[in-house]
């Protein structure tokens, strides 16, 4: 009895500690203004009122849909389910959202017609595509 309330006293232990490292990790990163995938300059507008806007679920570690369609000028608004902090992060090496905690949002219009591919920089092996037509 004395050895297994050790043991479940070690776990919860580790979990709080793992869990304030989390927060500590999410909370050093502040969004940095959107930016531009094409250019990787800031962007301070919002999408426009009027243009179409689509979904991508972020959620079991995965961008849902992977890969979506849209028009020039439409918008992409992206929703972390998960319980982990996410980003959007262009290939091309620009990150587009900051860190995305859970609950969160992040939007980007698409100004340019092309094929823009972007990941996870924190979870890597998530990746997703943007064809803009």
């Amino acid at each position: 009895m004395k050895k297994s309330l050790i043991i479940t006293i070690a776990v919860i232990a580790v979990l709080i500690i793992a869990g304030g490292i989390g927060f500590y990790v999410a909370n050093q990163y502040s969004a940095p203004p959107a930016s531009n995938p094409e250019t990787g300059q800031p962007s301070t507008t919002p999408p426009e009122t009027g243009t179409s806007t689509k979904n991508v679920e972020i959620k079991s570690f995965a961008f849902n849909p992977s890969e979506i369609t849209i028009s020039v000028g439409d918008t992409i608004t992206w929703t972390n389910m998960d319980s982990m902090t996410h980003t959007i992060t262009s290939d091309s090496g620009n990150e587009l959202s900051g860190s995305t905690n859970s609950g969160g949002t992040y939007s980007h219009k698409f100004d340019t017609a092309g094929t823009f591919s972007y990941h996870c920089s924190i979870h890597t092996s998530m990746k997703g595509k943007v064809i803009v037509q």
